[in-house]
């Protein structure tokens, strides 16, 4: 009897010492369940009030590329160097960049320059400049910004097939999310826009939106992109929500192009500025200045070229800058000075 209750003493003093135990045990399961629920709402919160979420699918209304609620949108954001490997630019393609472009310069959107048949490009290793794109579209999705997914060619329509397989896969993998926009086509040269360019357009068109039936596609156009004029003449009809591309650097491109430009808003084509460059701020370079009025009065996204240390007027870091952002003044170029001063107080 006595070693019955001595047990019985034994047991309650065990399941006593286990009490608070399980207690605590209950206690964190429903904490870490109160987290992870938690976490989920912060999560779901910043894909609400995403910049892409609050905007939506960007579509062509007339001349205009307007937003879900066909309200002409205006974006100001940063392209990255030729993807090519071995060219330097392809350093600064990752996720911290991207961040920190959103962060630190207001970014709404970034062009991810995928090089194609200039050495080190596309044609040369397919995996490593897809992987490389990739990693700038994944990120700006998880940012909630535009992102645009560029065929950097010059000569585009020698690799028309290419060009349609890679466009395939980008419109399966991505055609879902309305953050994208495809430019098929960065800038011919001296060809024909008619007989030349429009003809790889449609076909590579074809393609996108026999998977992707809406996303934005931006078409590119003789002469670095700036025979828009030509466009006008004779535009793509036979697919919606078609853009067409614009190219200045304004040591070159002054009032002519901008007259140019305006003429063929006029005459109902919609433009799209996915790359830009200044030598600098508006003392030196007062033509930059006179863009971005020009784009604030029409409405136009511009794209800033380019995301690179280079030693060129258009880079927009200094060499040795780090490669995953986290820049202060002193690292950026008089270039760079001004496109943050532009892009970062851009309106929304």
């Amino acid at each position: 009897m006595r070693n019955f209750i001595h047990l019985i003493k034994i047991k309650f003093q065990t399941n006593f010492l286990l009490f608070p135990l399980l207690a605590q045990c209950i206690y964190i399961s429903f904490s870490c369940e109160n987290n992870d629920q938690k976490n989920a709402e912060i999560t779901q919160d910043i894909i609400d009030s995403s910049f892409v979420t609050q905007n939506g699918l960007l579509t062509v209304s007339g001349n205009k590329i307007v937003n879900k609620n066909n309200k002409p949108i205006s974006l100001a954001g940063n392209s990255f160097f030729w993807s090519n490997d071995n060219w330097g630019g392809e350093r600064f393609y990752n996720s911290s960049i991207v961040n920190w472009l959103k962060t630190d310069w207001n970014t709404k959107i970034v062009r991810a320059a995928m090089g194609v048949e200039d050495p080190g490009g596309y044609l040369d290793n397919k995996q490593s400049n897809k992987e490389k794109l990739k990693t700038i579209v994944d990120a700006a999705i998880n940012e909630g910004i535009y992102v645009i997914i560029d065929w950097h060619s010059h000569n585009a329509e020698d690799h028309l097939e290419e060009a349609k397989i890679f466009f395939q896969e980008m419109a399966l993998t991505y055609g879902d999310y309305e953050n994208i926009i495809y430019e098929i086509y960065n800038e011919p040269l001296n060809v024909s826009w008619s007989e030349v360019v429009k003809p790889y357009a449609i076909e590579v068109i074809q393609i996108i939106r026999s998977i992707d039936p809406d996303n934005l596609i931006i078409v590119g156009s003789p002469e670095w992109s700036q025979r828009v004029d030509l466009v006008a003449e004779n535009p793509i009809t036979t697919f919606e929500n078609i853009a067409y591309t614009l190219h200045f650097y304004t040591v070159y491109h002054q009032e002519w192009l901008r007259d140019r430009a305006t003429s063929a808003l006029n005459n109902g084509i919609p433009l799209f500025v996915t790359e830009w460059g200044s030598i600098g701020y508006s003392i030196i370079d007062s033509e930059a200045n006179k863009w971005m009025n020009w784009c604030s009065l029409n409405e136009i996204s511009h794209v800033n070229w380019a995301v690179n240390d280079k030693e060129e007027e258009w880079s927009i870091v200094k060499p040795g800058a780090s490669t995953i952002g986290n820049w202060q003044d002193s690292d950026l170029t008089e270039a760079g000075k001004l496109a943050k001063n532009i892009i970062s107080n851009w309106p929304d």
